[in-house]
This record gives structure tokens, C-alpha cells and sequence, in this order.
């Protein structure tokens, strides 16, 4: 009985309970209980692959940070108008990534704004990775929010990661 107790109570979703803006944005979003601003030596760690870091990263605390959600703001704006051709570059970009497979990809309207939504899972270094990427326009800027997380962690993630994208307004 206890074990059964135990197992069940690690299935158990956390809610979301604390809303921030993201840095230099107008967006808020709500994030799950327990996450906590990864420090900036861990983000230039972890995020050492090329390119420019997130300018913000909240995720399960460490030593291994497992679950992320990532936000970063690009110089670049989004043409004005439909967001689908953007929208289809983004698409091309991920799908040559090792491992790669859909699980969603589109275009949805959350708090107000058009977002492009891409789900899909890419081999890791030592696992598969789930990411859920959000972007959107933010002014002369581009707005990109991605979620992450190992495939061990995804039967109790992927739900309230889920739900935290649904939630930025």
C-alpha cells in the first residue's frame, strides 16, 4: 500500500502557481511549483552549442537542471502577416536535427497573439529530448519560449509543460 502511495504521488502533475514577465517583453507566463531562475554559469553550460544563450531559463532545480523552460529574445523581427511561412523555415531548421519526430506543428492563437507551435522529440547526447517551442513576434523582435526536457522526466512533465505554454498572455 505504501509503495502504491509512493508511486502515485510521483505521477502526480505539480500545478503551476507562479506567474513572471519574461525579460524585456510584454509576455507573462505561469510556471510549474519548484522551478526556480537556472544560475547563468549553468545556462552557458548547458546551452554551449553554438549560438546566442537564453536570456532567461527556469527549470527543476539542479545538479541537473532536467526540465527547462527557455526564453530568448532575437534581434530579427517576424515578417508582418501570416506567421506560416516562418512558420515552415522554423519546421526545416529542427527536422534535420539527429532523431528527430513530430508530435505537433502549426500555428495557435494563446493570450492574445499568434504563436508558431512546434512539438517534437531529438536525440540527446545520452537520451531522447521533448521539446515544445513557442515564438511569435515581440516588436522589432523575435519572442521564442521553448520547453525541454529528457524522456525520463516526460511522463511527468509533458502535461504541465504543456499547460505553462498555454498559459503566457
Amino acid at each position: 500500500m505504501i509503495r502504491h502511495l509512493i508511486v502515485n504521488s510521483l505521477l502526480i502533475s505539480p500545478a503551476l502557481v507562479a506567474r513572471v514577465s519574461i525579460l524585456d517583453t510584454d509576455v507573462s507566463i505561469e510556471l510549474p511549483s519548484g522551478f526556480v531562475p537556472m544560475p547563468r554559469d549553468v545556462v552557458k553550460l548547458k546551452y554551449s552549442r553554438g549560438g546566442q544563450p537564453p536570456v532567461q531559463v527556469f527549470s527543476t532545480p539542479g545538479p541537473n537542471w532536467d526540465v527547462n523552460i527557455a526564453v530568448a529574445l532575437r534581434d530579427s523581427a517576424l515578417p508582418a502577416g501570416d506567421l506560416n511561412p516562418s512558420r515552415l523555415t522554423l519546421e526545416k531548421s529542427v527536422q534535420a536535427t539527429p532523431g528527430f519526430r513530430w508530435v505537433k506543428h502549426g500555428t495557435e492563437k494563446v493570450g492574445g497573439r499568434e504563436w508558431i507551435v512546434l512539438q517534437f522529440w531529438v536525440d540527446g547526447l545520452d537520451t531522447p529530448i521533448y521539446n515544445h517551442l513557442r515564438v511569435t513576434r515581440q516588436g522589432a523582435k523575435t519572442l521564442l519560449v521553448s520547453a525541454n526536457m529528457t524522456k525520463a522526466q516526460h511522463p511527468r512533465w509533458a502535461k504541465v509543460l504543456d499547460q505553462t505554454m498555454q498559459s503566457m498572455k
